[in-house]
Parts: structure tokens; sequence; C-alpha cells
């Protein structure tokens, strides 16, 4: 009976005796249970597998192990353990058969938590919409969907499901879908695309923009282009897919290529504002002196928000105005940070599509100036607003009305960052086309657009006698 039968203790007292070995086997039982616990778990799954197991994996093993110990230790003590066994069968097979749906669930819990590509903070793809992963438990994962709406996904439906896992370091592909005329070439409309997206921040540059026509649709009188770029947050493609779309219809259209109309509606497009009404204005601007300087010679390009004015190589030499619309100058591109080793996440630029207009904005100043002057937050921005100028200097007048200066400054340092800051470019300035060191003809310097841009380029020349 080890350490009591062998130094012969409380020979007199044989019910001791028992008790102290049952101690003896029950303490050595324990440290069984956790050593091998511990190194399955530790020496086993993280360093020789390098999976972390998560507390269902834990609680498993260490159950697994203490039910294996309790019945030796049972066995040991002469309890008929068949008998248990089988009332414990019987009773598991009725537990198991009503709660089918939860232990699939565990179990799919178990296999998912081993998986090194479904953790914490990864995005996958669930019923065609992205997900982002931001709980695990032993029955269910708990994501968030872009729209800020969470959902509780069983693991067993996972289980049973392919899994898209979107890359977190890297770009995400996409592809959006254009119909065009029969007539056109289609080299042209690859040539036109593949160097409409170049200035979209949000798009990865080091990859290419394939454009190519996949299918002919005859009963539409159209081909079917598709267009596959790569955006480097997977959280951008649903508004990428839009910005593609628009930012192609302006490059077409200022090719002169009209997506196919059906046949019920009128086939009449947007012809522009006639020449004879440019050249007015341009003259009652200053621009031209007399009539007809500009006669049979102007163009007119439309520019989607946010893109660079570059113009046809047919332009080279001409004069350009912009006679609607709003452009910044300077237009810098984006340098992708992981060009430059930073963030593989980037903070980018906001979309013109996400800007909030001039309402919401207002709406979030009041909210944030009731930090700090409380309900009558609402009353000192309606009366900056009776004398508004612009938004910059109402930022101003609300700020003096915060005493500590700190708080102050931390108001203007917020409320400064929600208002873009553009150069508006003086519609009245006449800008000459060159080429630029990528072959782009372009104005110096380089112009981009704010809002939806009409641009005209002219020659000026003397009117004949």
């Amino acid at each position: 009976m080890g350490l009591v039968g062998t130094f012969d203790l409380f020979v007199k007292f044989p019910e001791i005796q028992q008790l102290l070995y049952g101690v003896c086997l029950t303490i050595t039982a324990i440290a069984l249970v956790v050593f091998l616990s511990n190194f399955f778990l530790k020496t086993i799954l993280t360093d020789a597998f390098q999976v972390v197991p998560s507390g269902l994996v834990t609680a498993i093993v260490y159950s697994v192990l203490t039910v294996v110990t309790s019945v030796t230790l049972l066995n040991r003590f002469g309890v008929d353990v068949a008998a248990i066994l089988t009332t414990s069968a019987i009773v598991g097979a009725v537990v198991g058969l009503s709660m089918q749906s939860t232990l699939g669930s565990i179990i799919a819990g178990m296999s998912m938590s081993a998986e090194p590509l479904l953790r914490i903070g990864s995005a996958i793809r669930f019923e065609n919409r992205t997900i982002t992963i931001e709980q695990k438990t032993w029955r269910h994962v708990v994501g968030r969907r872009l729209d800020n709406i969470r959902v509780i996904i069983p693991n067993s439906m996972l289980a049973n499901m392919p899994i898209l896992v979107l890359p977190e370091d890297g770009p995400t592909r996409f592809d959006v879908f254009v119909h065009l005329p029969p007539d056109v070439p289609p080299q042209r409309v690859t040539d036109l695309l593949s160097e409409a997206f170049t200035d979209m921040e949000h798009l990865d540059a080091t990859r290419a923009v394939m454009v190519t026509p996949i299918e002919t649709q005859p009963e539409l009188d159209s081909i079917r282009y598709r267009i596959r770029l790569w955006a480097r947050i997977y959280s951008q493609v649903t508004i990428l897919e839009g910005e593609t779309l628009r930012r192609a219809w302006y490059v077409l259209d200022r090719a002169g290529i009209r997506q196919p109309r059906h046949n019920l509606y009128d086939t009449l497009t947007w012809i522009g504002v006639s020449d004879a009404a440019l050249e007015k204005y341009m003259r009652d601007v200053g621009i031209l002196e007399r009539k007809g300087q500009a006669k049979n010679n102007i163009k007119q390009y439309r520019f989607a928000p946010g893109e660079v004015l570059h113009f046809p190589l047919s332009q080279r030499g001409r004069n350009m105005i912009v006679v609607s619309g709003q452009v910044t100058e300077g237009a810098t591109p984006y340098f992708n940070p992981i060009e430059h080793g930073r963030s593989a996440r980037p903070h980018l630029p906001t979309m013109h599509v996400q800007k909030m207009s001039k309402a919401a904005i207002v709406r979030k100043v009041a909210d944030r100036l009731a930090i700090d002057t409380g309900p009558i937050a609402e009353k000192l921005v309606r009366d900056a607003m009776k004398s508004f100028v612009d938004l910059d200097a109402t930022l101003t007048i609300l700020a003096e009305n915060i005493p500590d200066a700190a708080r102050r400054k931390a108001f203007l340092a917020t409320t400064q960052s929600w208002i873009t800051a553009q150069t508006v470019q003086d519609k009245r300035q006449v800008v000459s086309l060159a080429l630029d060191a990528a072959g782009r003809v372009c104005p110096s310097p380089e112009l981009q657009a704010v809002s939806e841009v009409l641009a005209v380029t002219f020659i000026r020349q003397d009117p004949t006698p």
C-alpha cells in the first residue's frame, strides 16, 4: 500500500490506512492529469504544430483525461465500472439525441478552433456578404457586416459549407461589367479603360487593370466587357464597384462611346452646350475679345468627381477652361504605403461618394460642441449659421464659446478634420494643355475634379472677315 504499507503506519487502524491510500492515489491521478494535459496542449499543439488551443479544446482534453483516470481509480477500489458505463451509455444516447444540433456545433467549434485562418479579425464571405469575425465561442461565431449589423453564425453551419477567407494583408480582386456597342473596336475599349483608373487611390496601382470582352449579346446589340481590378482593402470593394462604373461612363463619354439603350427608349444622347453659347460665355468672362475667335474648334469633355483632368492626344497645344464644376490644383497621386514599408491596411482618403454633406457636417459639429458647452450648443450653431460664410470660419466662431484653451484647440482639431480643404481653380483661368512625363495630355499645374466638371478646349483664332 505504498507509503502506508512500507512504514507500517496505522497498523491498528486499517480504516485510516485505506483512507490515506485513497488520498495518495487521488493526488497522483490529479498530478498525472495536469502533466498529460500540459504536455498535449503546450508541447504537442502549441510548440510542435503552432496551434493555440481554445478554451473549448482545453476543457475537452482535461475532461477526457479526468474521466479515464476516474474510471481507473474506481476499478482500483473495486467498483463495478461496467455497470456505470452501461448506465452512462444509455443516458448519453438520450442526451445526444436531444442535443444533436448543439453537439454538432461543439464538434464543429473544435475543428474550427484549430484552423489558423479563422481568427478574431478575419473577414469571410457568408451568404454573399462580407463579415468580420469579432468573437468565437463553442457554439457560434459572432461577426459584423459592412453595414454594421452583427451576425451570429452557428459553427455547424460554417463547418458544412465552403468559407471564403478574404486577405487581411493584401489586395482583393473584384470585377465590374459594362455593355458597349458592337461596332466599337474591343482594343479601343481596352486602351481607354485600362488607363482610366490610375488615379483612384483605393485601387492597387501595382496590378494591371484587365479589360476583356467576354460575351456577345445580339439581342441587346452589345458586347459585354469585364473590368478586373484590385482593391487595397476588401471593405472598399462594394463602393469601388459603383465608383468604377461612374468613372467608366465619363471616360467612354469623352471618347464618344455610349452604352446601348433598349429599343423601346429614344436614342437621344447628351449633346452638350452649343458652341455659340460657350463662345458667348467666354466673351462675357473676358477670355475671348471678339466673336468668332473660337469658331468651330470647341471641344467639350466631362469628368467624374475625383478624376484627374487628362485629355486625348489630339488636344495637345490647345487652351482649356473649366466651364462648370470645381477642380483643385496640384493633384497628387496617393502612394501605396505597402511599397514604403508601412502598414498593410493604410488610412486611405475619403472617396467623393463617402463625403458628408454640409448639413451632416453641421449636425456633427453641434454634437461635438455639446460635449464642451452642453445643450446650448444647438442654439450656438443656429446663430452662427445665420451669418455663414464658410465652414472653417464658422468653426472658429463656435470655438470662442469654449472657455478652456485646451478643449477649444481639441474642438477645432476634431471638427476641421471633417472639412476637406480644396484650392478651387478659378473658372475664368485659361491654361494650356501639354504632355507630362508619362506622355499624357493635361494642364499645368495638374487639376483634379472635386465635383462633376465640364471642361472646354479651344484655340484662339482671328475671325475671318
